[in-house]
């Protein structure tokens, strides 16, 4: 079934590319309507709030909040995200569902993302656009010289002194950490990603994607105890998350 999928997946953008139902812009992002919303269009410097489930092209699915039941936000055209994703998400309405078709480019170009996601990746996302609003900061903003100064109890500290006293003046919401130890670890700051994330498990600790990420960063570390102790709560709390038992499998085979 997994290999019918991946062939029809395949098969699908092939199509969709000659029957001119894709679109290509001048950047090569492509897209699909699969369906269309009627809210307000996604204005830039707005935040936005997106639901997203994320393929290869083999059709192995490597992300989905749609899974996890946590939407990304992001304040678009900021560079928070993959280009790709900039420039489709500005193209929606509130309600709209589209398919991109990222080139590499415009996605993770050769460097890849993790063990997820191999270099030079065409990357295929299903989205929808929830909602629309005014950005409050995030609090990766007021966390980022002291991470990069490597003050790891600084960060702490600063981290749980401004959701104590300011918690309506920046945006403490999951995806926010979640994404910042994300982009942390795409630039080989593994130590950094690990601090971000183990602080989003102690705000969430009832979300499986905490786990998920935390287990990710751990094993680009080489920590595979602190991996697997992370995925296996992972899969306590999402017992279907899939690259959790993948990824399970993959550290216990090569113990």
């Amino acid at each position: 079934m997994k290999y019918l999928f991946a062939l029809l997946l395949t098969f699908s953008i092939s199509i969709f590319a000659q029957s001119g139902d894709t679109i290509t812009t001048k950047s090569g992002l492509k897209y699909l309507v699969l369906s269309k919303g009627t809210g307000v269009h996604a204005q830039l410097n707005k935040n936005v709030e997106v639901h997203y489930t994320g393929y290869l092209t083999d059709g192995k699915v490597f992300d989905s909040s749609v899974e996890r039941g946590d939407p990304i936000e992001f304040i678009l055209g900021t560079g928070q995200v993959i280009p790709g994703w900039d420039e489709g998400i500005a193209l929606m309405n509130v309600g709209d569902k589209l398919r991109l078709i990222i080139p590499s480019n415009l996605a993770y170009g050769d460097k890849g993302a993790g063990n997820i996601i191999p270099p030079n990746s065409t990357l295929i996302f299903d989205v929808e656009l929830l909602s629309i609003g005014d950005p409050k900061p995030s609090i990766n903003e007021a966390l980022m010289d002291l991470l990069l100064s490597d003050s790891v109890s600084a960060v702490i500290n600063k981290y749980h002194e401004l959701k104590k006293n300011n918690p309506n003046d920046y945006n403490f919401k999951e995806s926010q950490l979640n994404g910042f130890g994300y982009q942390l670890l795409q630039v080989g700051k593994v130590d950094q990603a690990i601090v971000v994330l183990k602080l989003n498990a102690e705000s969430y600790p009832e979300s499986a994607n905490v786990y998920d990420s935390l287990g990710e960063a751990y094993m680009v570390k080489g920590n595979k105890e602190e991996a697997i102790a992370n995925y296996e709560k992972c899969l306590k709390l999402n017992p279907k998350s899939k690259n959790a038992v993948e990824k399970l499998k993959q550290l216990k085979d090569s113990k």
